[in-house]
């Protein structure tokens, strides 16, 4: 079963930061996927206590193996998910994106927007300015979107998932920072012209109304943190405020870590 996320002293976790699992087992599996998305796995994520304090770095290989994870080091990383929506409609539309097969997580299935991580750098770890760094280099990277946006934080989540297909190697235990922002350019989102997908990355992106997004949810095809925002009906009072107008770069955002 997966862990809760730990409540233990920070030089506790902190020091089980620098022992990760021997894994020869583990590169066996990894020569059977694409080598780009191999590749990928050797950046440098943040490792987090509790609270969302910075407490050490690691591997993104690392963060992810279920031995990390479900283990007594339960390492717990920082994460963003980005939400973009098209309000040229009433109501408004959000940008779904569907994984490429080529994913070694969540093959496949669909999401918001965008979701990755800031790495552990000296722009990326500065708190929520450095995550809106990161969304803006992984949306120009999975999506070739550049429109110029106002991101908005909102809050975090926490959650833990094992990996679907669950190959028993791989999963989720990450604090999540859930930012949003509003399509500008030119108001309507024209796709052959605003995204420019990194096949590598995204199979599809699909423009879709809340309902869409509940039944696929209902289907199965959903990740497991998107799953979890829609079913906690977090999703829908976002989407609501929204299309109330009431999303500005002013917003307020909540300082709680919400336990998904």
């Amino acid at each position: 079963m997966l862990k809760s996320i730990v409540q233990r002293p920070l030089n506790m976790v902190a020091s089980t930061c620098r022992t990760v699992s021997n894994n020869s087992q583990v590169q066996d599996i990894l020569d059977k996927y694409d080598p780009q998305q191999v590749t990928l796995l050797y950046e440098p994520l943040m490792i987090v206590d509790s609270k969302d304090n910075i407490i050490g770095q690691v591997t993104k290989k690392d963060a992810h193996l279920l031995s990390n994870i479900e283990g007594e080091k339960s390492l717990v990383h920082r994460a963003f998910s980005f939400f973009l929506f098209d309000n040229s409609t009433s109501p408004s539309r959000l940008i779904l994106q569907q994984r490429s097969s080529e994913k070694i997580t969540y093959p496949s299935l669909w999401a918001n927007t965008c979701c990755s991580h800031p790495l552990y750098n000296d722009i990326e770890t500065n708190g929520i300015d450095g995550v809106k760094h990161a969304v803006i280099r992984r949306v120009k990277y999975e999506l070739g979107y550049e429109s110029d946006v106002d991101l908005i934080y909102l809050q975090r989540i926490f959650y833990q998932a094992r990996n679907i297909p669950d190959d028993n190697v791989f999963g989720e235990s990450e604090i999540d920072y859930i930012v949003v922002a509003k399509h500008k350019q030119n108001n309507n989102i024209d796709f052959s012209t605003d995204f420019k997908l990194n096949i590598n990355e995204v199979k599809e992106i699909r423009s879709v109304s809340l309902k869409d997004c509940e039944e696929l949810v209902e289907q199965g095809v959903t990740t497991p943190w998107f799953s979890k925002i829609v079913r906690e009906g977090l999703l829908a009072k976002w989407w609501s405020i929204l299309d109330k107008n009431q999303f500005d770069k002013n917003t307020q955002h909540s300082d709680e870590i919400i336990n998904l």
